[in-house]
């Protein structure tokens, strides 16, 4: 019965860590121009390169950061 109930915890455990699976991730970055000084409002293209087909486009805010979440 010991050997029963461990099983079914270990497995209960490993379950749980596959929910924390995720597919799809965050880009983020900053756009500099050639001084190192940040571009604000600059637009940039996120491309699935095996498509060559544009995911996502963003815009840097005043610091020249930009964030695109939830790429797939």
């Amino acid at each position: 019965m010991k050997k029963l109930a461990s099983l079914c915890i270990f497995t209960a455990c490993l379950a749980t860590g596959l929910l924390a699976q995720d597919v799809s991730g965050t880009i983020e970055g900053t756009v500099l121009d050639q001084t190192g000084s940040a571009v604000p409002n600059a637009k940039v293209s996120i491309t699935n390169t095996d498509r060559n087909q544009v995911v996502r486009t963003v815009t840097t805010d005043a610091t020249g950061s930009y964030s695109a979440p939830l790429i797939p």
